[in-house]
């Protein structure tokens, strides 16, 4: 796993990303990627290490949010916008 602010990235890298996600990054946002084996189950350590990863990056997000003023409430305004444009409902 991967967590990377966007402002940090090579242009080529971004481009890339861009053309992967279908949309533009902008400075400000991060890019997190994960890679996984579908149906291999990773032994224990590897568990519990990428756990605490996860604890760590959603506490550094909990931070900057905090910094920033930004509510709960626009956090899951913001979640629910981006569920939209992954999952479209048809009809």
């Amino acid at each position: 796993m991967i967590s990377r602010p966007v402002s940090d990235l090579a242009d080529a890298d971004r481009r890339t990303l861009e053309n992967l996600l279908g949309h533009e990054l902008e400075a400000s946002q991060q890019v997190f990627v994960m890679v996984f084996s579908p149906g291999q189950v990773p032994d224990r350590a590897t568990r519990q290490a990428a756990a605490e990863r996860i604890r760590r990056t959603l506490d550094e997000v909990d931070r900057h949010r905090a910094a920033q003023g930004v509510t709960d409430e626009e956090v899951d305004a913001a979640v629910d916008e981006a569920m939209v444009h992954v999952r479209p409902h048809s009809g």
